[in-house]
């Protein structure tokens, strides 16, 4: 039977979390499926956890110095399955998520699939809506950030592997090179599906990658300067591009601050008024406070 899904895993003396992680997959409903585990050469009981697990799992060592993006890559290359399914060692799948994603490619002709998973950070939960999908899609990641988590997307292998297109490896992209990626997918006209339902739980830490918010937008910054000046050509003025991504992503913080504080009456007209000067940001603001407010609690209450 030819595989189906290859599930790449990267991980670093994470062994507690990447028993829950295999787990999580050998639960799967849907059995079609390789697992592949690059390791960091983690010095914790990494080894032994994979070694207790009946399902045969392909496991390599890397010196990665850092930087995920190369233990991601090589997992791609050792991929035998036509599609590839992206999942962090200490990330967890519900039991029905290849059978959902399965399903939905049946009857769906996209490249990229991108479901809503649960943030857990302590003991509380949120949904993460992934998307949405809008025409120039490549512009408006370009613009807006990222719409899209690694743990929650599966890519078509022959489409990658056809338009060459990797995590970028440069050190100055740690912590964004899935951000890299994703742009670089929708710079080739890949085709998203985002799907609402969580299929899984992505765990925040203060040890993940990202939790270091001013490198992390530093390394953002460096993405969007790179796909504006040496990739992109929706536009030759580079310069007020980047502008306006910079520009978008003040606004977008600003926003996200008054919406947490919304309850300090200065900070409720403060918001008002950026909602009348922007529908984009209107829409954001309504999708925040309700939709998503409702689906919160659908999923932890009901």
């Amino acid at each position: 039977m030819n595989i189906f899904f290859s599930i790449i895993i990267p991980t670093f003396n994470q062994g507690s979390l990447l028993k829950k992680c295999l787990q999580s997959i050998t639960q799967q409903i849907y059995k079609n499926y390789e697992i592949i585990v690059i390791d960091n050469h983690s010095t914790d009981n990494t080894k032994k956890i994979i070694t207790k697990f009946k399902k045969k799992i392909i496991y390599r060592q890397i010196r990665n110095n850092g930087v995920i993006a190369k233990s991601r890559n090589l997992g791609i290359k050792i991929a035998k399955g036509r599609w590839i399914a992206f999942l962090d060692s200490d990330d967890q799948w519900f039991s029905t998520k290849l059978e959902k994603i399965n399903n939905l490619i049946k009857t769906n002709k996209s490249d990229v699939f991108c479901n809503a998973e649960l943030f857990k950070r302590d003991k509380k939960l949120k949904i993460n809506i992934p998307g949405p999908y809008e025409k120039e899609f490549y512009k408006k990641l370009l613009i807006t950030g990222n719409r899209l988590s690694t743990s929650a997307s599966i890519v078509n292998r022959n489409f990658i592997i056809r338009n060459k297109i990797f995590f970028a490896e440069h050190e100055k992209f740690i912590s964004c090179e899935d951000y890299f990626f994703f742009l670089e997918l929708a710079r080739k006209k890949a085709r998203f599906h985002f799907y609402n339902e969580p299929l899984g739980i992505h765990l925040m830490h203060d040890k993940s990658i990202s939790a270091n918010l001013t490198k992390h937008s530093l390394a953002e910054t460096e993405v969007v300067k790179h796909h504006i000046y040496n990739l992109q050509r929706i536009s030759k003025n580079k310069k007020e591009l980047f502008f306006q991504a910079m520009k978008n992503r003040e606004v977008k913080k600003k926003t996200i601050y008054l919406v947490k504080n919304i309850y300090n009456p200065l900070n409720l007209i403060k918001l008002i008024k950026l909602s009348v000067q922007s529908p984009v940001i209107f829409s954001s603001i309504f999708k925040f406070l309700f939709v998503k407010k409702l689906k919160e609690f659908y999923y932890n209450y009901l």
